[in-house]
């Protein structure tokens, strides 16, 4: 019985963290399709900017799409285990 919450509570908070960072990606690639606010592709992210996760400068529209793509296939995987957990029932113990 226990077992199970803890599960179900780790799976939120990855879904969670999934989740942010989709978002984080995706903002980045909505900024960098439009050109004409700066010259050349830049990681505007929290991510980025708190974690250094992105590491070198040399990112481009295609890398940030795939990584953002990836992101959120996995951010897809996490709801679909959650869901999962949702219906879950527990043993009951006599």
């Amino acid at each position: 019985m226990k077992k199970l919450k803890i599960i179900k509570t780790i799976a939120v908070i990855l879904f969670l963290i999934s989740l942010f960072c989709t978002v984080d990606l995706g903002l980045s690639c909505l900024f960098n399709t439009a050109a004409s606010y700066h010259d050349g592709y830049w990681a505007h992210s929290v991510l980025h900017a708190v974690f250094g996760i992105f590491g070198d400068s040399a990112w481009t529209f295609d890398k940030f799409f795939a990584k953002f793509e990836i992101s959120a296939w996995i951010t897809y995987a996490l709801v679909v285990v959650n869901v999962a957990l949702r219906f879950v029932k527990e043993k009951e113990t006599l």
